[in-house]
């Protein structure tokens, strides 16, 4: 019998009342056979995990039960959440860990009239942490996922106590020219540009990497271009005051300026998919970015 409390292979659909109203938007077939089989949500926090409402569904995973501060992570353009699976894999044995699909991509539903602008984005992080109840975070961001976080925790700078930024694309002229590709050449143009970014990658990740775009759906992927073209990512990052580390890929240009304080750490080996890529180096990053925030959490725990 599969493990219902460390969340071993369960699939639960959440559905929360209180932040999401009304039916959601019809989610793409595949999603729906997937949904059919789903328990209510509330059984177990260690499970994974579908968030139903009127903004349509998010589909991601939430597992571990460790005392430890919970870790986020984000996906960027075309991605899933199961990029992380490294990650997931190496930290649930100490806290929660949750990473989930955008919308618009995986096995998330289309957003309602095509809404992918990143204020949207940010505010669907925001009901994912309200609604599994994480009063304070780590956010883990990925690519043009670096963006949704950083925005989430300038807002929110009480709510989270560390940055993770794996190969953040910030003021990229390519993604900008690509976001306005007319759509009968969008695929084949995003096909190129992460052609060149899987320089170094693995066959592996080379598959899931293509195998996860061919799913996301092209207003997404546009919205998520549109943010590796923006240069706001610097801003956003000197307007929050908590500990911020950035990894970056042998090949992976750093955005900047930055302000002081903030960590940048050179990988010595992968693609732009480092978590997929180089998951040791990620694992032992995050492990030694996570050890201080977590004893100032202790502490504060304690004092209080």
């Amino acid at each position: 019998m599969r493990d219902r409390w460390t969340g071993t292979g369960v699939t639960l659909a959440v559905v929360s009342a209180s932040l999401f109203l009304g039916c959601a938007p019809r989610a793409p077939e595949p999603v729906q056979r997937a949904l059919r089989a789903d328990p209510p949500f509330g059984s177990d926090p260690g499970e994974e995990r579908r968030i139903a409402g009127a903004e349509g569904w998010l589909h991601g995973r939430s597992l571990g039960l460790g005392p430890a501060l919970p870790v986020v992570f984000m996906h960027g353009v075309g991605g899933s959440h199961r990029f992380f699976d490294p990650q997931l894999a190496e930290f649930r044995g100490s806290r929660r860990v949750v990473a989930f699909d955008q919308r618009g991509c995986g096995g998330s539903a289309d957003a309602p009239g095509g809404n992918y602008d990143l204020d949207t984005r940010v505010g669907d992080l925001g009901k994912l942490v309200d609604v599994l109840r994480l009063e304070t975070v780590v956010l883990v961001g990925h690519g043009t996922g670096g963006q949704v976080v950083a925005h989430y925790a300038e807002r929110n700078p009480d709510r989270v106590l560390g940055l993770v930024l794996v190969n953040p694309v910030s003021g990229n002229a390519e993604a900008a020219r690509i976001a306005d590709v007319p759509e009968p050449d969008f695929r084949p143009a995003i096909d190129r540009w992460l052609t060149t970014l899987l320089d170094g990658a693995s066959p592996e990740t080379r598959e899931m990497v293509h195998a996860s775009v061919q799913v996301a759906r092209i207003p997404a992927m546009r919205a998520m271009l549109a943010d590796a073209a923006s240069k706001d990512l610097p801003g956003s990052l000197a307007a929050y005051p908590g500990p911020v580390l950035i990894l970056a890929a042998p090949d992976e240009s750093v955005p900047g300026p930055l302000r002081p304080g903030i960590e940048v750490r050179r990988l010595s080996s992968g693609s732009h998919w480092s978590p997929l890529d180089a998951p040791d180096a990620v694992n032992a990053a995050l492990r030694e970015f996570l050890r201080p925030v977590d004893a100032a959490t202790g502490r504060r725990r304690r004092s209080g």
